[in-house]
């Protein structure tokens, strides 16, 4: 039976004396399940980007060899515990220009309509100490809303992606059956907000309540939709 650890050891070795592509490749060789596998939980997180998957992995390879480039094995750190934070860290910039790409094809962010200010502004105003969860949360909280717009709008766009097409009138159909589990105020939120595009000031008027205070609870009734959705999906992985 090989021995990993060793494998692993005399690899680090050979790359500290010769620094050579042959090793380095190999190195790359070794730690690329491991990547991929740190490209797939920040995949899972965003779900709903399911075009994103190439550049996940694509960007886990980068941060791996940037990684591979500046590790010292002198210094007794583990890598994977040296690496991740790199790894990760490239998979989120990728996905953050990803999704930039996406809302400049989409519109101009800043002609948003005001009902389209009011979802971005209330899902920014959650911020985390990790920015990925920030990131995260406002990108499944977006796309949680295309899904929503979908509900309201009559018809159904055409794609030349069939299989696409259902995948997303499903999504878009267990959102909408999500919505049963909400408390009643933030279920009329949605409802008012997604379904009859009002906005944010007018939905306050209606409920005798603050705009912030709708705000945060429409961010809150994202949550819990983000919540029961990413549990089917994990069910079915």
């Amino acid at each position: 039976m090989r021995n990993v650890d060793n494998d692993e050891h005399m690899l680090w070795l050979r790359w500290t004396q010769e620094r050579s592509a042959v090793t380095r490749d190999a190195l790359i060789v070794h730690y690329s399940p491991w990547a991929r596998q740190v490209a797939r939980d920040v995949y899972l997180r965003v779900y709903l980007m399911r075009d994103a998957w190439r550049d996940c992995v694509q960007n886990a390879l980068l941060g791996l060899m940037e990684a591979i480039e500046r590790f010292d094995p002198n210094r007794g750190a583990n890598f994977h515990s040296f690496a991740r934070l790199r790894v990760r860290g490239a998979v989120f910039d990728g996905l953050r220009v990803l999704r930039n790409v996406h809302l400049e094809l989409g519109c101009d962010v800043t002609r948003l309509s005001t009902v389209a200010r009011d979802r971005v502004q209330s899902l920014s105003e959650d911020t985390d100490d990790d920015p990925l969860e920030a990131f995260i949360a406002t990108t499944v909280g977006l796309g949680l809303g295309f899904l929503l717009d979908m509900q309201s709008m009559p018809g159904r766009a055409h794609t030349a992606d069939a299989y696409a097409a259902l995948e997303k009138a499903e999504l878009s159909a267990t959102v909408a059956e999500s919505l049963d589990l909400l408390p009643e105020r933030e279920r009329a939120i949605v409802v008012l907000h997604y379904y009859h595009q009002v906005s944010f000031v007018d939905i306050a008027n209606q409920l005798g309540v603050t705009k912030g205070r709708i705000s945060q609870l429409h961010r809150r009734a994202l949550e819990l939709l983000r919540r029961c959705l990413r549990e089917q999906i994990v069910t079915e992985c």
